[in-house]
């Protein structure tokens, strides 16, 4: 499973082809399913970070969807054309970790995927030679010692070691601390705290961590941290 996989359950032809493309647009692999069945067969095979799926579809409803996956970790967003309280907190109580109404535009669905994908999951466990983290419990540690960060450095670190050795853009890390802001946002403000976050690995004696590459992002790369002393690969950071 990736952290970009998407599975949308939806009939409408007419939402699932701009969504399509401005998912794969952004960087997503995104899998397409018209019925309750093929989009919970799909859940299955794929293992999706993110589900998104109409409340009523030919073969039963949104509704099935939440109850099959209510056991996974997976954020599910639904969408509805009524706008009605007691439905969307029925829906939210099955499960849902958001109820939108129809219509919506793609690039609010495309932010509103993004911010359920840089959520952490209850379970999420990253591990990469010594360095692990638990986001949902706030911990950071090399080595079973723990590392004390930030929330903005543990959510920078999270990003980073999803995808260890491959590159993570300016952009993604930018909507994962800022994932609600939707103006310009000020990429010097990521540089602070990629700044911050390597001072503090260096402060126990881990350098060259964090890569950075030029017109594209960062990336955590290195073969293995021995007790306070890594052993990066030949890339050097600025």
């Amino acid at each position: 499973m990736s952290p970009r996989d998407v599975l949308v359950i939806t009939h409408d032809a007419h939402l699932a082809a701009p969504l399509e493309t401005a998912l794969r647009g952004a960087g997503h692999h995104v899998r397409i399913a018209g019925t309750v069945m093929a989009g919970l067969i799909l859940a299955r095979e794929a293992g999706p970070s993110v589900v998104l799926v109409e409340r009523e579809l030919p073969d039963g409803r949104g509704r099935d969807v939440i109850t099959r996956l209510r056991g996974s970790s997976v954020p599910i967003l639904v969408l509805t054309d009524r706008d009605i309280v007691e439905e969307t907190v029925e829906l939210l109580q099955l499960g849902a970790n958001n109820v939108l109404v129809k219509p919506v535009a793609v690039q609010e669905l495309v932010v509103q995927i993004r911010v359920q994908l840089r959520r952490p999951q209850r379970d999420e466990h990253l591990s990469y030679h010594g360095l692990e983290v638990w986001p949902h419990l706030q911990r950071v540690t090399v080595h079973g010692q723990n590392l004390r960060l930030t929330d903005k450095q543990r959510t920078l670190l999270a990003a980073l070691l999803r995808t260890p050795g491959q590159i993570v853009s300016r952009a993604d890390l930018t909507d994962a601390l800022w994932p609600t802001r939707t103006l310009v946002k000020d990429s010097h403000a990521l540089e602070v705290h990629v700044n911050h976050l390597r001072a503090n690995f260096a402060a126990v004696g881990l350098h060259g961590v964090i890569h950075t590459v030029r017109q594209g992002g960062y990336m955590i790369h290195l073969e293995r941290i021995d007790n306070g002393r890594n052993t990066p690969n030949s890339s050097s950071e600025p």
